[in-house]
């Protein structure tokens, strides 16, 4: 059993964060910085889930769909792995702060949760270093 937070975070904002995890992580695969930090919270997020809902109200089909979808079922846009636009960079500093957001409004705080805070403010501090490159140097794909 993992240390985690006493109570549970609702179904919809499981699937929510995990759609938005599997979206940010998509997205910036090759930006370790970034990706490292959100495969944290998403793995951590995948066992708490499991230890907050028993098999007859989360079947394991749908439970592995959480964090880790099947291919077919969450289509994601086409792209490198590689975060090359100021506008890739506020749109994924959008999703981390949802995803930061709904577990300050689902979890309390405490240790367990502050561990996933923590990751989630280095994935944005990542995205703003990123950002910064960006500005400084330019769109990579125009070189």
């Amino acid at each position: 059993m993992s240390d985690r937070p006493a109570g549970r975070m609702p179904l919809t904002a499981h699937r929510n964060v995990g759609r938005w995890l599997s979206e940010i992580l998509h997205a910036s695969v090759r930006e370790t910085g970034v990706s490292s930090r959100i495969e944290f919270v998403r793995r951590t997020l995948h066992g708490w889930v499991r230890e907050e809902y028993s098999e007859t109200e989360l079947p394991t089909a749908v439970y592995r769909n959480l964090y880790f979808p099947a291919p077919d079922t969450a289509p994601l846009p086409a792209g490198s792995g590689k975060i090359e636009t100021i506008s890739e960079c506020d749109r994924l500093k959008n999703l981390v702060r949802n995803v930061t957001d709904t577990l300050v409004e689902n979890y309390p705080q405490g240790l367990e949760s502050e561990a996933l805070l923590i990751a989630l403010d280095g994935a944005k501090l990542e995205l703003a270093r990123i950002r910064k490159d960006i500005e400084m140097y330019g769109d990579p794909r125009k070189k």
